[in-house]
């Protein structure tokens, strides 16, 4: 018997099946800081992309039982910090893989104030500093839109990446 194309390599569509496929869509790994009455806070994630360029905006999704969210939106911004391809450790380490508290992970490296006073690492390949303008929430996140109010580049070099469950490089 033979399986039509369109029936071929398809998959139940649960969580394991959702996860899979996600994982072999190739992402940037930034690191979400935050700063103000809701504490500092920051964590690792790839779910970031920009909105719209007339107002410079971002969004970030971020799940809703981590303290990051709680922070971010009692701080009512963050900076998104895009890594080089040599910050895996940081990545790991925001990421909770090391099991440090947060002020030992934001010693892991040197930081500067932006705009809204959230932390932007000073060697990131770009910090892009936000004011929320909304928020919305599907499933375990929230959706998170940020207007631009300050940002910093590097000079083009290596970013870091994550696919397949793996750091890869990328020139950017």
């Amino acid at each position: 018997m033979t399986i039509p194309a369109s029936e071929q390599g398809r998959l139940p569509l649960d969580t394991q099946s959702f996860r899979e496929a996600m994982s072999r869509i190739a992402a940037a790994v930034h690191v979400v800081t935050t700063d103000g009455p809701g504490g500092q806070q920051g964590a690792t994630v790839s779910a970031a992309c920009s909105v719209s360029d007339d107002p410079p905006s971002i969004l970030i999704c971020l799940n809703r039982q981590t303290r990051v969210h709680s922070a971010v939106l009692q701080n009512r911004c963050f900076c998104l910090n895009t890594l080089s391809d040599d910050h895996e450790a940081i990545s790991d380490s925001f990421a909770g893989r090391d099991s440090l508290e947060m002020p030992e992970r934001f010693a892991k490296a040197d930081w500067t104030r932006l705009a809204t006073g959230c932390p932007a690492l000073d060697s990131a390949r770009l910090s892009v500093d936000c004011e929320i303008y909304s928020v919305s929430e599907m499933g375990t996140h929230s959706i998170i839109v940020g207007t631009v109010v300050d940002l910093r580049m590097t000079d083009p070099g290596k970013s870091l990446i994550y696919v397949r469950r793996g750091y890869k490089s990328l020139d950017t």
